[in-house]
């Protein structure tokens, strides 16, 4: 059974541009969340990927670390990331740890980084960039591809 933030994970990562393009990649995903409904005050983002490519076009995505984000808000006990975390996602992460030295992308807000297992594959290529046409953006809805 595929939970809640395996689903975001997995929408999230089906609409993201494809490795191919690295720089928009990393753009990306510093900007879509895995919330389909960014209104909360914190916000779940993956961190750092590793990515395997085959010479048939497959690609396996696995997750190092994601980050949570208090998002435009003041900087918050660890306690507090991990409360949303298992609320939102049923995530108890051993490793969560608070981030002091900088705010998220683009003064997102103060965030704390950790690691849960998460794997994406698709089996062969869709697209080289993620579609546009979805006017509620990247990240909004729709169903994982695989």
């Amino acid at each position: 059974m595929t939970t809640p933030f395996l689903q975001a994970f997995e929408r999230l990562l089906s609409r993201a541009p494809g490795p191919l393009f690295p720089r928009a990649r990393q753009l990306y995903l510093r900007k879509y969340s895995l919330e389909a409904d960014p209104a909360t005050p914190f916000r779940t983002f993956l961190l750092e990927e590793e990515i395997q490519e085959s010479a048939g076009g497959a690609v396996r995505i696995r997750a190092i670390s994601f980050a949570v984000v208090h998002w435009q808000g003041p900087q918050l006990e660890r306690q507090v990331y991990g409360a949303y975390l298992a609320r939102q996602w049923q995530l108890h992460p051993d490793d969560l740890t608070v981030i002091t030295a900088g705010s998220w992308f683009r003064d997102g807000g103060p965030w704390a980084r950790f690691s849960e297992p998460a794997v994406y594959e698709r089996a062969t290529p869709t697209t080289l960039v993620s579609s546009t046409g979805d006017p509620g953006g990247p990240g909004a809805s729709g169903a994982p591809s695989r």
